[in-house]
This record gives structure tokens, C-alpha cells and sequence, in this order.
């Protein structure tokens, strides 16, 4: 079989990382030949599969003699010209979609009218992989009759850690792309200054880079109690410094920052969205962007965590595997869709 890996996304995510992940485990199959087109923006993609047949971007699929396209999509409106070359050639195409949230809902600008243009793009693959049950409900809300099969993220399993029992000082952490519209630092950060009895005694560590990071420095600019550290390719010493995770974003997938953090047994406060969701019990969750409930949230959490945090750090670590992962995107991709 002969597959054709498509992502014109030139930003290298946590939906890439675990794009990744399934491109090796297929190639590992003898049965299956890769060959790859990506945006050539992306470099760490190019970097990561050098020793692959990597091919200029065409809109013409018919002369590569292929079985099977898989467009990786962040979100619905990315990846679509790989899915329309797709099927002007006949060939059966495949999302590997992390976000199927409408446009408007995710705040962009004329998101409505964006989402009537992206529509077809829904009805467009012959089938989808998505990352979690509420993912799959968005697709089937939003009017999908397709084949979509449901291939859970996973990770790597952590050294183990020994969970916090107490402590006077608490580290919060927040790791991943800085852009406010999404993850929502600057939110975080307000309401970290605006509420001091709740977060006393706190220290907030924010960790990443990405277009608003500049805006974040001037934000948090004189604030001792806040700090900002680039972005880690190893992210271990990360967790070694945070008693809490905090993911206040106004949208997500399933973050790999959360179960990388339960499964080190680190407890997360998460805005009750998608992934977090689907996840977290429902105390550690608040309304997004309502300052006051991460604040009372966290004040909460803080005083039963110990409770959830052992069958939570079990769960993520028996049913987010990486190794589960790679089996489960390999049947979802090679089985038929007839």
C-alpha cells in the first residue's frame, strides 16, 4: 500500500508530534510504502523525516501512483488542498483532524463566514481520525456522515515521580505555544495578579514562545512572582519544577502537556473545554475565562487533589500509551473504508 503523508501547516505542533509518532509506526509495516509532501516552511518536519521520500507540493496526485492520502489537520480549514488533490484523482483520502471546532467559536476573525466556505471540507475525506469522543460528537454535530474512527493521543511513559505531599510554596506552570486567542497566558496571567489570596504564596512559571510572547514580557513585565522561560525541546525539567498545571486555554485537542502531567502525577486546572474535558474531573475543571472560577477552582483543588490524582495518573498511564497510540493509528489508517 501506498501512502502519501500531506500537511501544508508550517508550524510544528503538538497534533504534529503525534502525526509523527503514526508516520513511524506505519513505516515500520513492510506492507506499506511513505512518501511525504510538506510545507516546506516546516522545517522540523523535513528535519524529522530527511531519510524519507519527501516531494515538492502539487496539486496533481495521479502520477504518484498511490493508494492512500492521509492530510494531517490541525483544524478543518488546514491541509484542504491535499484533501481536493485527493479527490480529483480518485484516490481515497484520510483526515488526521486534532480540532474540529467552528471558526467562529474559536474566535477568529469573520469566523461565521470562514465557516460557511470551510463546510464542505467536512464532507470532503472519505474518512476521519480524530483524537477523543467529544472531537468525534463535533464532526457528527457539524453534519458528518462519514467513517470516523477515534485514536486517543499517547505518550511516552515518564520516570517516575514521587507526589508532592505537601507544601508551604507551590510552582504553577503553563508549557506550550504563546497566542493569546488560543492558550490564553495572558488570561492567566491576570488573574494569577488580580487574585492574591487565592494564589498566595504561588509562583507562576510560563514556558514557550510564539507571536504574542512579546506582548506577554511587557504584560508580566515588573510582576516578581511571574516567570517566562523559552521553550524546551526536553520538557522534563519542566515538570520537576511545577506543583500544578494550568491549561486556561479558550480551546484545545487533547493537550499532551496534560497527560504528560498526570502521568507524573501532577495534578492540572483546566477551562472545562474538549480534551480537559473529556479528561479531568469535573472539579478541577472552571468556566472559561471567568477569572474568579480558576481562582476558586484552584483554591479548591488545592485541598483535595490527593484524592484523584492516583486512579488519574493509572488511567493515563494504561490508556495513553504511546505504544497503544501507534497500534491503534496503523489499524485506523491501513483497514478499508468500504
Amino acid at each position: 500500500m501506498k501512502i502519501l503523508i500531506y500537511d501544508d501547516n508550517p508550524e510544528y505542533g503538538g497534533h504534529q508530534v503525534m502525526a509523527c509518532h503514526g508516520i513511524e509506526a506505519l513505516a515500520s509495516d513492510p506492507a506499506v510504502e511513505l512518501v511525504l509532501m510538506f510545507n516546506p516552511e516546516n522545517r522540523k518536519l523535513s528535519e524529522k523525516f530527511s531519510n524519507y521520500p519527501i516531494l515538492e507540493p502539487t496539486k496533481n496526485f495521479r502520477p504518484l501512483d498511490l493508494d492512500l492520502v492521509l492530510c494531517i489537520q490541525g483544524d478543518i480549514a488546514q491541509s484542504t488542498k491535499g484533501i481536493q488533490a485527493a479527490k480529483r484523482a480518485g484516490i481515497e483520502c484520510i483526515s488526521y483532524l486534532a480540532i474540529p471546532h467552528r471558526m467562529a467559536e474559536m474566535g477568529a476573525k469573520i469566523g461565521a463566514l470562514r465557516d460557511g466556505l470551510n463546510q464542505r471540507f467536512i464532507h470532503a475525506p472519505d474518512r476521519f481520525i480524530v483524537i477523543s469522543e467529544i472531537m468525534k460528537q463535533i464532526l457528527i454535530e457539524r453534519g458528518c456522515t462519514k467513517p470516523i474512527s477515534v485514536v486517543q493521543n499517547g505518550i511516552v511513559i515518564p520516570p517516575s515521580r514521587k507526589v508532592m505531599q505537601h507544601a508551604s510554596h507551590l510552582t504553577l506552570g503553563l508549557l506550550g505555544r504563546i497566542e493569546f486567542n488560543q492558550k490564553q497566558q495572558d488570561f492567566m496571567a491576570r488573574t494569577f495578579s488580580e487574585f492574591p489570596e487565592a494564589f498566595n504564596n504561588c509562583q507562576l512559571l510560563i514556558t514557550g514562545s510564539g507571536p504574542d510572547e512579546a506582548a506577554l514580557r511587557e504584560l508580566i513585565s515588573g510582576m516578581e512572582n511571574i516567570t517566562l522561560l523559552p521553550w524546551q525541546e526536553n520538557p522534563e525539567r519542566f515538570y520537576e519544577l511545577i506543583d500544578f498545571l494550568m491549561i486556561p486555554s479558550r480551546f484545545e485537542g487533547v493537550p499532551l502537556v496534560m497527560l504528560e502531567a498526570l502521568a507524573r502525577g501532577i495534578p492540572v486546572i483546566g477551562s472545562a473545554r474538549d480534551g480537559m474535558k473529556d479528561v479531568l474531573p469535573e472539579a478541577w475543571t472552571f468556566e472559561p475565562e471567568n477569572s474568579q472560577a480558576l481562582a476558586t477552582t484552584f483554591s479548591n483543588v488545592q485541598k483535595t487533589w490527593l484524592d484523584d490524582i492516583g486512579a488519574l495518573q493509572e488511567k493515563v498511564l494504561a490508556e495513553h500509551s504511546l505504544e497503544t497510540f501507534k497500534e491503534n493509528f496503523c489499524r485506523a489508517v491501513t483497514r478499508s473504508s468500504s
